[in-house]
């Protein structure tokens, strides 16, 4: 058994009438009576991401398996979020802890495994289970409508709407406090005037760059996203074969959106900074672009194929990493230090950019390139010439 802040979690052994091998079931409990003290607005997201999920495996996991997804399937599915859809004058967070939810969920069997980070060939292996999941709902009209309104009708847990703008207050002096920290470690790279006003120039952006994600369920490249495609969130298989197919699992963040968002959150989230250095990142992209065309060609008529081009899907890549670095500068490098990174070296549920010095100082350059695209597309200039692309820290 497990406690985590939002919800319990075990792993349940049956041992059924009639079968030689025990039946294995993930149990995860949601008690919003049990959850730490917090803001009715933070209650109430942590809820409706709760609510998401139940709804996904409820309502969209049986269509996505049937469109060639590989998902586990919910025996049961039970929860009770309506305090999410009233409205009271009283206590909203007490009224809101009337919530909860029961999922049993069937386990991976032991031929998968999890781990973080990726090298190339497991990134390319999850690149190809999301670009799978994307095709599944690729302009999928009527799916889409209905995915806004029973989902989220943006998907993923960094949307900036969802976290609330005023996070953008903390850019400057979070990033102020990483200079400072990190300073030894990369002395010229981090004095170069456009990484020093990296805060202030990712702020002048954040909200133009968000608005560009925000596709409704009518736009052109419109699909379902994970919204948290960490690579614990995904089960890869124990041996690399061709044709190896992996799982995705934790639906509390998927709703409408572009699926390159998913891809700029987990490349530099999930996968070794060796393999994104040296024209890696870009490859990667490439290779799930292959992959996304490869299953597209099973659903679309050729000019709608033809419609969304590498050009197209980099650019998406782009600002989608510009707006997932937004969230990363706002939250997770609070209090970051290299201290505080070695105290989390060993947690693959946590960003390798924010446990890894070197991952996070190449997360840095990453951040800066697609910046500069950003502010040359809204006709800023360049603040000086920086570093250029993989240069050695």
């Amino acid at each position: 058994e497990k406690f985590w802040p939002q919800s319990q979690s075990a792993q349940l052994q049956l041992d059924l009438v009639g079968m030689k091998q025990p039946v294995y079931l993930y149990l995860k409990k949601v008690i919003a009576r049990d959850m730490p003290a917090k803001s009715a607005q933070a209650l109430r997201r942590d809820l409706s991401s709760n609510r998401n999920e139940a709804r996904f495996y409820q309502e969209f996991s049986a269509e996505m398996r049937a469109r060639g997804v590989p998902l586990l399937q919910a025996p049961l599915v039970q929860e009770d979020f309506s305090c999410l859809d009233t409205k009271i004058d009283g206590d909203e967070e007490e009224h809101l802890r009337e919530g909860g939810m029961l999922l049993l969920l069937e386990c991976a069997n032991e031929s998968f495994m999890q781990t973080s980070p990726l090298s190339f060939d497991q990134a390319a292996l999850s690149l190809s289970l999301l670009a799978n999941f994307h095709a599944a709902a690729w302009e999928d009209r009527d799916l889409l409508h209905k995915a806004s309104d029973r989902l989220y009708a943006t998907g993923s847990y960094w949307m900036l709407d969802r976290r609330g703008r005023a996070e953008l207050q903390q850019l400057k002096p979070i990033w102020k406090n990483y200079l400072e920290a990190f300073h030894s470690h990369a002395p010229d790279f981090l004095a170069q005037p456009p990484i020093q006003m990296l805060a202030e120039r990712l702020e002048r952006m954040a909200v133009w760059v968000a608005e560009q994600l925000r596709p409704s369920a009518e736009e052109d490249f419109a699909t379902l996203v994970h919204g948290d495609p960490k690579a614990m969130n995904m089960f890869l298989p124990e041996k690399m074969v061709e044709n190896s197919k992996a799982l995705i699992i934790d639906f509390q963040w998927t709703g409408v959106g572009y699926g390159v968002a998913d891809v700029a959150m987990h490349l530099p989230h999930s996968v070794h900074d060796a393999a994104l250095r040296e024209g890696g990142e870009e490859k990667l992209v490439k290779m799930y672009y292959n992959d996304l065309m490869r299953a597209l060609e099973r659903r679309l008529p050729k000019e709608r194929l033809d419609a969304f081009t590498f050009d197209q899907a980099w650019h998406l890549y782009r600002l989608a990493f510009v707006d997932y670095a937004r969230m990363v500068m706002c939250n997770f490098f609070k209090g970051a230090s290299p201290a505080a990174f070695q105290a989390h070296a060993h947690r693959p549920n946590v960003g390798f950019l924010y446990r890894n010095v070197e991952a996070s100082l190449n997360f840095l350059q990453q951040l800066d390139q697609h910046l500069r695209y950003v502010e040359e597309l809204r006709g800023e200039q360049p603040v000086t010439t920086g570093a250029p692309p993989d240069q050695s820290l």
